[in-house]
């Protein structure tokens, strides 16, 4: 019965059921009253902080045009918010006030690549402002029908640890089969959603496989996901490239953490079909304003607005661009805003960095139908030099925001 409802409420198609390589592809999202939603692919999920996209109250955000309705919501922000169903609330969105966004419930924040808390045999461990919590998968299922996401991720054990214990030992193969049994015990207790299921066994080939094997046999899955964030970058590739021929081709897939231009760009490249906008969020907190192109001449990532060469520069964040920061304000007024701590600044960075994001992957799907995504994706990668795209690794790496000066709490 749950396989019938989830099927009934979310959908993939791609005609390019290639086992690797880019696709295009749509998510429809099957409502009983509204009608379907859908979402073109290759695209992206909006980040939230507890619901929320960051800087951006529900009023301004709805002012981005043809953003993705896809709102990616991480169960870690709500594990003190027990009591949802005692305030009147009927899901997590009406909570968060997300419309009708298709609503991904994930376990962890894609942002936070440091952890320390750890998992055990019956539980997830995550750490929260009260301390390490843990998540139970059975409790996890029943947290996912009161919150009532469209589309959930499963709990996994991922490993936090340095080398070799990524490539060998026990830790690996207990993590994979712990995740498996919580995947299990989550199909078995979610009553509507579609349910998306982590891709393990770190640097392990032999693993990564069982891992595939495993979730392939399981035919209820809406899709896969690569959350791997701890790893690095070439990491996290080469295990999408072990993984994905030997994952059901026709399945979404999704690799959480890879919002950074030319990552996104070579998840893309290799047949990922979602990421998250978590780099736009974190463009934003360096407070400056994106201005890379899949296409053309510009070798310039983003603008510095903090550079005191924007004090007396009347011009647009960036030149050509049509979101409403760039059509209504100036670089000086912004740098204006950053240097006297205004909450205004982020809200008009951050609106222009998703506006920017939107376009980039707007470029990625144009070039897909125009069959260049390989030259266009050449050509970007050498125009724009490695380190150009490090903004997720500041987030990670400072205490506080250099937005506003304030000190940066995990779940603040």
């Amino acid at each position: 019965m749950r396989t019938a409802i989830a099927k009934m409420r979310f959908h993939f198609e791609t005609a390019a059921a290639n086992k690797a390589g880019p696709r295009k592809g749509t998510i429809v999202i099957k409502r009983d009253v509204q009608g379907n939603l859908q979402v073109d692919t290759p695209s992206f999920l909006k980040y939230t902080r507890h619901g929320l996209q960051p800087h951006l109250v529900p009023e301004v955000a709805t002012t981005i045009n043809a953003l993705p309705p896809m709102t990616r919501v991480q169960m870690e922000d709500f594990l003190d918010e027990r009591d949802l169903d005692k305030r009147g609330f009927k899901s997590l969105r009406e909570f968060a006030r997300l419309g009708e966004d298709v609503v991904v419930l994930d376990t962890l924040d894609p942002t936070v690549t440091a952890r320390t808390a750890r998992s055990a045999e019956k539980h997830m461990g995550i750490d929260s402002e009260g301390g390490v919590r843990r998540l139970v998968p059975t409790a996890f299922a029943q947290a996912v029908n009161l919150l009532d996401p469209d589309v959930v991720v499963a709990p996994a054990d991922f490993v936090h640890e340095a080398q070799p214990s990524l490539t060998q030992g026990k830790r690996i193969s207990k993590s994979v089969a712990r995740s498996i049994r919580w995947l299990d015990d989550l199909l078995a207790g979610v009553a509507h959603a579609a349910v998306l299921a982590p891709v393990m066994g770190s640097l392990s080939p032999e693993l990564r496989a069982a891992s595939a094997q495993a979730l392939r046999a399981r035919a209820s899955l809406a899709g896969y996901v690569f959350s791997d964030v701890a790893l690095a970058p070439s990491d996290r590739l080469w295990g999408l490239q072990q993984s994905l021929p030997q994952l059901d081709a026709t399945k979404l897939r999704y690799m959480a953490g890879a919002s950074a231009p030319d990552m996104a760009l070579r998840a893309v490249l290799n047949g990922v079909d979602l990421v998250d906008s978590s780099y736009a969020y974190a463009v934003t907190e360096q407070g400056w304003a994106s201005a890379y192109t899949l296409k053309g001449s510009g070798t310039l990532a983003h603008v510095d607005l903090w550079a005191t060469s924007m004090t007396d520069d009347f011009g647009p964040l960036v030149a050509g661009c049509t979101c409403a920061a760039c059509s209504t304000h100036s670089r000086a007024y912004v740098h204006h805003l950053l240097n006297t701590h205004e909450m205004l600044a982020t809200v008009l960075l951050q609106a222009h960095n998703l506006h920017w994001y939107q376009h980039f992957f707007a470029q990625i799907r144009q070039s897909l139908d125009c069959g260049s995504l390989a030259e266009d994706a050449a050509a970007f990668f050498e125009r724009y030099v490695p380190g150009s795209f490090e903004e997720l690794e500041r987030v990670a790496e400072q205490t506080c925001t250099p937005t506003t000066k304030i000190q940066r709490q995990r779940h603040a």
